[in-house]
């Protein structure tokens, strides 16, 4: 397999990929507009059919056929839909390990003249070796260096952004001009230019206790403002805050080639609608879409749609450290099962976006409360806060130990205040807007920055049978989801908040709080004086009612803060989510199996895993989110020796049973003592039946020869 065929970035989950249009929260889905021309906004779903195709030319290129590898890349550079430098130049490789040196030269020049300027890989592949000592390869070595050259100098003289825009009349436009795609963020940058500030303009025209004291502070000189603020709007207008009411804030708005353009790289496909992920500009922003996303009897929030895939997560940590806060609703992930709801079904509780209670509208409160906030500031702490990227989660701190039900400390580091949605009853504006305003610059808290340093990791077919995905859910800045999905009862974990650095280089010490679960499941060990490492311990919990929510729930969250000794910081969150589709039964390990071992948490006998019984994944009591967990229908019993030594398991499936090793292989034969003879390697995919229907697990079954395994 030739070297030089890469892959440019991690392929997008096939799930994503799949999902429909967004639909507002209560209303249906306007059609998509149609694609028209080529354009900078083109480049996501271009990159993303580069992904893809070089996956598979990957794929043949290992398994043998370069032939159908040299095919698929000539076809894409006949039908020119993928821009052809890369594409022509892995074709040039293909060629070359084929032992077709005339057609590689060919290919690799008509590269350079699409554009192909990558120096140093073109002086190192080795793929490209019997090109070496031709005269061509010199002449066309010396063309890319020098355009690499002129490259280099560009990038050095235009710099890393694209040209700002001028706002104008209270708009900054997303178009051509000021937007660039940068392939290895996978993201836009957009680029603002504002105008000076205008003192005549009034910070705001809402009224009340909180209009009125804005409207003092901007008085005395010591509120600063909305000036050079965004507001990004993206649902189309179905769901505005009331932006009337800060005249000083600026719309996003997108020019009319972002509305025509579409791409599989976004989990709802149209760029300037729905879940953003995209965008990032080069100033504060606070924005909002109001929709769900729905294929057939099924529906996701936004947030619940990103928690899936571990890429999103991580643009929605970026947003976080760059001053960028989005609002969404809940629409029917949060909601009791006495209103046909289905209970709190969130896998994971993260800091970087603000979830409201309700559907349609439900956000405009929070952003009114938030937006509101941000004026409030001194302008010395606004600057630092923007300067330091720290906007958002000073945003956050206040906004949760601001809320009504919570009074103290002890509140402020409890579930109470960090709940995965909230609801709009409980905001206190006032109180934000004071606590925003007697912030100095000086107290600033720092963002915590979670590392997970040891953990323990399942066996694919062994602990667990999911097709695919590991136990890992995502891994980012303040952040880290798990889901449980090995037969193991006890997770043990040890993370650390070390990389945390206070921005005003203040002395912090760090609290660590089980917000939501089973206190007698869960053991916070912190391992030095100031809490930066801790060894966390987490059961099994079955779904249920825990303290820090009145919802049944599936998930665990752990939150970390630090104190600057000034300012209690927002959380970062650990957070385990449990599959309620799984009816588990566990068993203390008997005394003679493990005389030395004792439980960590309560200084019981270990426990040892008896059944795992598949429930029906669709309904309330054992709704599991089947982007993350693939529905099976199987129950496991698993078998021990005296000594406690795993036998293996049966399973079983309607009147269908099957034996496995503990190694996780199939039985196909047994002698009479019943010790395997014969065994079958076994993976596992995930199936569509039927349309809109839930997916399922499925065993794929490989021969090996008698006796194997």
């Amino acid at each position: 397999m030739p070297r030089c065929v890469r892959l440019l970035a991690a392929i997008v989950a096939l799930t994503i990929l799949a999902m429909p249009a967004a639909h507002a929260a209560d209303e249906p889905a306007a059609p998509a507009a149609a694609k028209a021309g080529v354009s900078v906004f083109d480049a996501p779903q271009a990159q993303l059919m580069q992904q893809l195709l070089m996956q598979q030319v990957i794929l043949q290129a290992a398994a043998g056929r370069m032939d159908v590898a040299e095919k698929l890349l000539r076809n894409a550079v006949d039908k020119a839909d993928i821009p052809p430098a890369t594409t022509l130049y892995n074709l040039a490789c293909v060629q070359c390990a084929r032992g077709n040196t005339d057609a590689a030269f060919n290919s690799l020049t008509a590269a350079v003249a699409a554009g192909f300027d990558d120096a140093d890989t073109l002086a190192r592949d080795p793929d490209l070796q019997p090109l070496r000592q031709s005269p061509r390869f010199e002449a066309i070595a010396s063309n890319v260096k020098q355009r690499a050259r002129i490259a280099q100098e560009k990038r050095r003289q235009e710099g890393p952004l694209p040209k700002p825009r001028r706002v104008k009349d209270g708009v900054a436009e997303v178009a051509e001009g000021n937007t660039l795609w940068v392939p290895p963020l996978s993201r836009f940058l957009v680029a603002h230019e504002f105008p000076p500030a205008d003192p005549q303009v009034e910070i705001t025209t809402q009224q009340g206790p909180v209009g009125d004291l804005l409207r003092q502070w901007r008085k005395e000189g010591t509120a600063a403002g909305l000036h050079g603020i965004l507001y990004d709007n993206h649902d189309d207008d179905h769901s505005n805050m009331d932006y009337g009411w800060f005249p000083e804030l600026t719309r996003v708005e997108y020019a009319d080639v972002v509305k025509r353009t579409t791409t599989s790289m976004h989990p709802v496909g149209e760029l300037h609608r729905g879940l953003q992920l995209l965008f990032v500009h080069n100033a504060p922003l606070i924005g909002n879409a109001s929709v769900a996303q729905i294929r057939g009897a099924f529906s996701w929030s936004m947030p619940r749609l990103a928690m899936a895939n571990a890429n999103s997560m991580g643009l929605l940590a970026d947003q976080y450290a760059n001053n960028l806060l989005y609002f969404y609703p809940e629409h029917r992930d949060h909601d009791p099962e006495a209103d046909n709801g289905l209970g709190d079904i969130y896998p994971a509780n993260v800091p970087y976006l603000i979830t409201s209670q309700g559907s349609s509208g439900s956000d405009r409160a929070f952003m009114n409360a938030v937006a509101s906030t941000i004026a409030a500031f001194r302008p010395d702490t606004q600057k630092f806060l923007v300067e330091k990227r720290l906007l958002v989660p000073t945003v956050q701190m206040i906004f949760r130990r601001s809320r009504k039900p919570i009074a103290g400390r002890e509140d402020e580091l409890s579930g109470k205040a960090h709940p995965p949605v909230f609801d709009a009853a409980t905001l206190d504006v006032e109180r934000m807007v004071k606590m925003a305003h007697d912030l100095k610059a000086d107290e600033v808290p720092p963002l915590v920055r979670l590392k997970v340093e040891e953990e323990d990791v399942g066996r694919p077919g062994i602990d667990y049978f999911e097709a695919g995905p590991t136990e890992r859910m995502f891994d980012t800045i303040s952040a880290v989801a798990r889901t449980a999905r090995s037969a193991r009862f006890r997770r043990r974990m040890v993370v650390s908040v070390a990389d945390t650095k206070d921005p005003n280089g203040r002395p912090l010490s760090f609290t660590w709080r089980l917000l939501h679960g089973d206190e007698a499941r869960v053991q916070i060990k912190p391992l030095d004086p100031q809490g930066t490492r801790a060894e966390i311990f987490i059961d099994w919990h079955p779904r249920g009612v825990y303290p820090g929510s009145d919802l049944p729930s599936s998930r665990v969250d752990v939150g970390v803060f630090a104190d600057n000794g000034a300012t209690l910081s927002a959380p970062a969150f650990l957070t385990w989510y449990f599959p309620a589709n799984e009816q588990r039964t566990y068993e203390d390990v008997p005394a003679t199996a493990a005389p030395d071992r004792k439980d960590a948490i309560n200084g019981d006998s270990p426990r040892r895993i008896v059944s795992i019984q598949r429930l029906p994944a669709g309904e309330k009591a054992s709704y599991v989110d089947w982007m993350i967990v693939t529905p099976a229908d199987w129950t496991d019993s698993y078998r021990y020796d005296e000594r406690g030594t795993l036998l293996g398991w049966t399973r079983t499936r309607g009147d269908t049973t099957e034996e496995f090793t503990p190694d996780g292989l199939l039985v196909v034969k047994a002698d009479d003592q019943g010790q395997p003879i014969e065994t079958r390697e076994v993976g596992y995919r995930r199936e569509q039946l039927e349309a809109n229907a839930l997916p399922v697990l499925r065993a794929v079954k490989n021969s090996l020869p008698p006796g194997g395994g």
